[in-house]
């Protein structure tokens, strides 16, 4: 599978793609093992509207194959993305001031290199595995910089099925079998049991092969072994567009995410003051106290509501609206004694929250029709809500907005011709 195939017409680097054809000399594939090299800049020209080099040659492996582009550094400046783009390889740098036409050199970031060809090569042997004991093909692939994942034509993957792939992946990984790279031409592309269909009309095909296991076209830059990769692990599967969306790690990546949790775990289990392996336990029975808790102070929330809610009516004098301004609660805190003056009084109420610049008119009469008044006082005072007959929510830009909201609905007539 060549670049090519991956090129688009509206690939952004044709924006400054010129009529004189700059060919880089690619070793990234015959001489992978080099860090450094002495390059000639070619060109310095734009892509996506970002600074790029054209060199004479090259280590650096260009986005293509479903494998992320390589970093580097030239001249020390970071070269933070490589794209391909019709003939001409475009070296994308951060800054490119300080660099002009001429000699440097060219470095590899090989930890970058490493890692993402762990990945690739990881997930060939993991979607040969799956192909071979479900039958499910990969349609997709990505490789990202934390996880990856892969889309699997199956229906579903139980938890018990994830396991046997895993496993057998990672006995795969330490019978260490070769993995091999192959051309074509000079080698008969038909001679395989492609995996997946290759490309059409490509001059040059690469097939990479898992000794006998696995043959896959594809132009990413893998591993020598599988043994290389050391351990794969399945994160996890979600149903995605009627298929199975994996999520997998390898390699290096498997010990960080393994510190990453046995931290986490760690600190867990000082606070919740128990072993680890009985942490799913604890947080089980933190969970259910929790959800106790809640219940409870809810009970006790809207009993308060309620006594302050037959205090306000005792301090309402013959005024058809309650108004009743928060200068430290939530809307949600504040409805929950509007809600309840609604069910102890016929009058209009009006609740309001500074915090959140939110406010709302509620009344239990059945006859009432809070939207016309609502929607007037909200276009005055530059408001946006909505709700219905009985229940209305603005939310304001400003103090001054919902002040006037507030001052608005008090005066209006609206309250005072539907008083009872």
């Amino acid at each position: 599978m060549s670049f090519l195939e991956f090129f688009s017409p509206l690939d952004p680097c044709l924006e400054s793609y010129h009529t004189e054809i700059m060919e880089t000399k690619t070793l990234y594939y015959d001489q992978s093992w080099l860090d450094e090299l002495d390059v000639s800049v070619l060109a310095i020209e734009t892509c996506d509207n970002r600074p790029a080099l054209v060199l004479d040659k090259t280590i650096l492996y260009p986005e293509g194959g479903g494998q992320p582009a390589d970093h580097g550094w030239i001249n020390d400046v970071p070269v933070v993305d490589v794209q391909f783009a019709g003939e001409t390889i475009y070296h994308v740098v951060a800054d490119a001031s300080s660099l002009a036409p001429g000699p440097a050199r060219l470095k590899l970031n090989r930890r970058r290199r490493t890692d993402f060809s762990t990945q690739h090569s990881a997930q060939h042997l993991l979607s040969a595995t799956i192909l071979r004991l479900t039958g499910g093909a990969t349609i997709s692939m990505h490789l990202g910089d934390r996880f990856n994942t892969i889309d699997v034509d199956i229906s579903a993957l139980a938890p018990e099925d994830l396991l046997f792939i895993e496993d057998s992946v990672n006995e795969l990984i330490r019978e260490n079998f070769k993995i091999i790279t192959h051309l074509c031409p000079p080698e008969d592309a038909n001679s395989f049991p492609l995996r997946k269909k290759p490309p059409e009309g490509e001059q040059l095909l690469r097939i990479v092969e898992i000794d006998g296991y696995d043959y896959s076209p594809c132009a990413g830059i893998h591993l020598t072994s599988t043994g290389q990769i050391g351990t794969l692990a399945v994160l996890g599967a979600e149903k995605y567009k009627g298929m199975m969306r994996l999520s997998f790690i390898a390699g290096q990546r498997v010990v960080g995410e393994y510190r990453l949790l046995r931290e986490a775990t760690g600190a867990a289990s000082r606070s919740l003051k128990v072993p680890q392996d009985e942490l799913a336990r604890a947080v089980a029975n933190l969970a259910k106290k929790l959800s106790i808790q809640d219940k409870q102070m809810l009970i006790l929330k809207e009993r308060l509501a309620s006594l302050e809610a037959a205090q306000i009516l005792e301090e309402t004098h013959k005024s058809p609206l309650i108004s009743k301004v928060f200068s430290d609660r939530s809307i949600d805190e504040a409805l929950r004694v509007g809600r309840a003056l609604q069910k102890e009084t016929d009058l209009f109420v009006l609740v309001a929250s500074v915090p959140e610049l939110k406010a709302a008119l509620l009344t239990g009469r059945t006859d009432a029709d809070l939207r016309p008044v609502c929607k007037s006082l909200l276009e005055a005072s530059g408001g946006t809500g909505g709700g219905g007959p009985t229940y209305y929510q603005g939310s304001f830009s400003s103090r001054e907005d919902l002040n006037k909201f507030v001052k608005g609905a008090e005066n209006h007539e609206y309250f005072n011709q539907n008083r009872r």
